[in-house]
């Protein structure tokens, strides 16, 4: 592992054109994002919050925690919406959450609706959220302090403390107007948000009184080979066959095959996704680091999904580049293995997802995020060899991850992710009340969500009843909406205005879906939800508590 942390902008793993891999669950966003030109959108300001850094053990010191207001629609009375910006450096996101470049945000739209006031919050240890410079050179000592309990309870340390200069009193006690205890606060969050959402509301429901939570993956699981599995459904049926034919050839080849065999694939392999690899340097490669250009046709798939992304390769494959009709069954079951693999590695050229613009590397939220899955959440996607219809290598296994996670961490992280830490609120099995989960039908993190169909879960049913404020509904049935084709979160914001920089799944990305309707589904549910439960607000406590109890029995 390189002292430096380099990644490529890749999806899930990092894998350059030459010889190294690193395994990397990721559900952070990571598309290209144009910055708005200067008079596109109004200034505003970073705020920083003195945040101590130990809000449990006693360790002496604060540091200064990043966030952004928007209160333009703002009245007295009104709730605060607050946006999380989860494992990344909140400010790329500020024009198009908070200020709305280049179409709508559920949350201004909320604000708008609400009369309510906006943030923007950042991360423990992401952007300028920093108690400690982030490096190869942070120490256990320091890494400790990242984790799920201390970052939600920033939340909450701020939450009883905020207030805005025209409105409250400075002190942030519970004669401010924006205390939790006197207003209510509404979190929306995708992915890794959204899980902190929905563990806040278990966790702390006198501070946060509701939740939006898009593609939450709320359980957490050391063994993520689920992850593919949710690709794999999405595909054709005769690109689905070759995918696994081509992945299970390319394993048993560099198991098993001689060296020259072996030397012979990886330079095909590496061939395939730059034209610079020496046939020396393709033979000193990793096996995983070979095998792992078979994933390229998936590295955008999170967030576009099949027909955006991967629909193009799987095309050209099963035509051969436009020279035959396709077969239903695959060109492997037809043609042979050795004319599929070669169609398989002239789809990558063609395609080149590599040259796919990326926005620039991070090694700060790369390092952080790793430490936290490292040492709390897993989510390993590894290959299944034992799946037959798996289109991962197998070379991607447990043991390469945490051995990954061992190099980056040589001291202070558990023998494997302590996900009982998160799970304690529930995992699959949470009922919390005032929470909307929305997922999407092929998103791969819906398999670690309430909507998940993985032979593990509990097999959760959404409904879009919406539930009376204060109560769950009865389990196994959970408050929520499934949008059909879509993938990870697909529903907080919405592209109003296409440019050069938002045309298509090559520069839309997250912040702009590729589908408009997921985005007023998620929001009209929600709102129908908040039109119900903030009037219950005024009235929480003895009364709430009550009505609530009366439901349940």
């Amino acid at each position: 592992m390189t002292p430096t942390f380099v990644f490529v902008l890749v999806l899930f793993y990092c894998l350059s054109g030459a010889v190294g891999a690193r395994l990397t669950p990721s559900m952070r966003i990571i598309e290209h994002l144009p910055a708005p030109r200067d008079d596109a959108v109004a200034q505003n300001a970073a705020r920083f919050f003195e945040m101590p850094l130990d809000h449990f053990g006693g360790t002496p010191g604060t540091f200064n925690n990043r966030y952004w207001v928007n209160a333009t629609y703002y009245k007295a009375g009104g709730p605060v919406f607050l946006f999380d910006s989860g494992e990344q450096n909140a400010e790329p996101l500020l024009p198009y959450y908070l200020q709305e470049y280049h179409g709508l945000s559920a949350t201004m739209r909320l604000a708008k609706r609400y009369h309510g006031v906006a943030i923007l919050w950042e991360h423990r240890y992401y952007g300028d959220s920093l108690p400690f410079p982030v490096n190869e050179n942070t120490t256990a000592e320091e890494w400790q302090f990242l984790n799920t309990e201390q970052a939600l309870e920033d939340v909450v340390y701020f939450a009883n403390r905020f207030s805005l200069p025209k409105h409250g009193l400075a002190n942030g006690t519970s004669n401010n107007i924006l205390h939790p205890s006197r207003t209510p606060w509404v979190w929306l969050g995708g992915s890794y948000p959204g899980v902190r959402g929905a563990l806040l509301r278990v966790r702390n429901p006198e501070t946060i009184f509701a939740v939006w939570a898009s593609s939450a993956p709320v359980h957490a699981q050391v063994d993520m080979a689920s992850y593919y599995k949710a690709a794999e459904r999405s595909l054709t049926r005769n690109c689905s066959a070759d995918w696994v034919a081509v992945t299970r050839f390319v394993d048993d080849t560099l198991r098993n095959g001689t060296t020259e065999e072996r030397a012979d694939l990886k330079f095909r392999l590496l061939s395939a996704r730059s034209d610079d690899v020496t046939r020396e340097a393709a033979a000193n490669a990793s096996d995983v680091s070979a095998a792992g250009v078979l994933m390229d046709p998936l590295s955008f798939y999170q967030y576009y999904g099949f027909e955006a992304s991967v629909l193009p390769f799987c095309n050209v494959l099963e035509t051969r580049n436009a020279t035959i009709t396709p077969f239903e069954t695959g060109l492997a079951a037809n043609l042979g293995i050795h004319d599929a693999f070669d169609a398989f590695l002239a789809a990558i050229r063609e395609v080149n997802y590599d040259a796919i613009p990326g926005g620039p590397d991070d090694p700060v939220q790369d390092r952080s995020w790793m430490w936290q899955y490292c040492s709390e959440y897993g989510f390993y996607q590894r290959g299944d060899p034992n799946n037959p219809l798996s289109i991962e290598t197998s070379f991607r296994s447990l043991e390469r991850f945490q051995e990954e996670c061992n190099t980056a961490f040589p001291q202070g992280l558990p023998r494997s992710p302590a996900v009982e830490k998160v799970n304690k609120y529930g995992g699959w099995n949470m009922t919390p009340s005032n929470v909307l989960f929305t997922n999407g039908e092929f998103d791969p993190w819906r398999t670690m969500g309430l909507a998940s169909i993985e032979p593990n879960s509990p097999h959760r049913e959404p409904t879009v009843t919406v539930p009376r404020c204060g109560v769950a509904p009865e389990f196994p049935s959970f408050f929520g909406l499934t949008h059909d084709r879509m993938v990870h979160v697909s529903d907080l914001r919405v592209l109003l205005t296409p440019d050069d920089n938002h045309t298509d799944f090559k520069t839309v990305g997250f912040y702009s879906p590729v589908s408009q309707e997921p985005f007023y589904s998620g929001l009209g549910l929600f709102q129908l939800a908040l039109d119900e439960w903030l009037p219950c607000f005024a009235m929480r406590g003895p009364w709430c508590t009550k009505i609530a109890r009366e439901v349940r029995s």
